[in-house]
């Protein structure tokens, strides 16, 4: 497991890299996009091993209809015609042969299903505009919440250490996750799409803050971003 302290010195490494370059927010991008990748092949493993176990059940069925027509047939003779008994054995163990091939495929879908589930995401927000002028509809309704230039977000229980995965549109911003006392952020821009760490139970406040915002009379005018966010784990 973890330690805070060496938790806190990888954040403050991947904090430089972010203010200091661009590329190294392609990095974690391109991290998030393997990890989904790989949730992508695992499933289609599964569905390969899934299909080849049911083309061997079906070759078993058939062998096992083959070898009740035969029983009836050898039962009709009188039970003792040799070879189709011989016959009733060749498949028999033919449909063993199968059956222990079923068995290791299936052991093989549980074992790709496990690793599947070990990488789950739960989806924070998805198109959602913050900030003012919103089109009707697509505005937050909860889990949001300006305070000058910055837009607070609400990311909910982070019960395990994983990654967030952010992306916006709309306006110059930055988004910010605080973890472990430390903030984490990304470079500003007009669009961006972005893995951050996060920290089991060490995951505080998380924000937007706009770059293109005005005072006015009602407070601070913020141009709308649209943003996604998902967690991953």
């Amino acid at each position: 497991m973890i330690t805070a302290v060496a938790y806190k010195i990888a954040v403050v490494i991947l904090t430089i890299g972010l203010v200091g370059a661009s590329s190294t927010a392609v990095y974690y991008h391109d991290q998030q996009g393997t990890q989904i990748s790989k949730s992508a092949d695992l499933n289609t493993q599964i569905a390969s091993l899934q299909s080849q176990i049911n083309s061997l059940n079906s070759q078993a069925s058939q062998l096992n209809t083959q070898i009740t027509a035969l029983q009836t047939l050898d039962n009709q003779l009188g039970s003792n015609n040799g070879q189709l008994i011989s016959q009733i054995n060749d498949l028999n163990a033919k449909v063993s042969q199968l059956n222990i091939q079923i068995s290791q495929l299936e052991a093989q879908v549980s074992d790709l299903t496990a690793k599947l589930k070990l990488q789950s995401n739960r989806v924070i927000a998805n198109g959602v505009c913050i900030y003012w002028d919103c089109p009707s509809g697509s505005g937050c309704t909860s889990g949001c919440n300006q305070v000058g230039t910055e837009e607070f977000i609400i990311l909910g229980l982070i019960p395990y250490s994983g990654y967030l995965r952010v992306s916006w549109t709309g306006a110059h911003v930055s988004f910010t996750v605080q973890v472990l006392d430390i903030n984490v952020t990304t470079p500003i821009g007009v669009s961006g799409i972005y893995s951050l760490p996060v920290s089991a139970n060490a995951t505080a406040n998380a924000w937007f803050n706009g770059y293109d915002c005005q005072p006015v009379p009602a407070g601070t005018f913020c141009p709308p971003v649209t943003y996604s966010a998902t967690y991953w784990y």
